[in-house]
């Protein structure tokens, strides 16, 4: 595993190990899918594009959409994840970052988006923020 060093004590030599993740990006097809009633109830639509090489970290990028909400999820070889909501009615926008180190973590993920579109429960760790509002034309 690599190490990097931990603040003050690299004078001393100290190290931290750093786990490496491959998360398995092409599961995430699969987990969105094993919610296909929960997201046909709320009406949203989901895209997962291919995974992308990304300059040598590669991402899986998902959008999802409906009457109500919009937004998308990332998810990095290394397990790193952002996932952003914004409710359309008000321009409500809810981000979070995770750090997944499995598939447990991609269903908690789901169940926090699932968690917030049907019962507008903000998960753990958010940020709310208000969106910009568009230029007017």
């Amino acid at each position: 595993m690599p190490s990097m060093p931990c603040g003050r004590a690299r004078r001393s030599g100290c190290r931290a190990i750093v786990p490496i993740v491959n998360f398995p990006l092409d599961e995430l097809g699969p987990a969105v899918t094993a919610r296909a009633e929960t997201w046909e109830r709320l009406r949203l639509d989901w895209q997962i594009r291919p995974v992308a090489p990304n300059h040598g970290k590669p991402v899986v990028v998902s959008e999802f959409e409906s009457t109500t909400w919009l937004g998308g999820l990332l998810i990095w070889i290394s397990g790193e994840a952002e996932l952003d909501a914004v409710r359309v009615s008000d321009d409500q926008a809810v981000s979070k970052h995770y750090d997944l180190t499995g598939l447990d973590g991609l269903e908690a993920l789901l169940g926090e988006l699932d968690a917030l579109l049907t019962a507008g429960h903000v998960p753990d760790a958010a940020v709310v923020h208000q969106c910009p509002a568009a230029p007017a034309s």
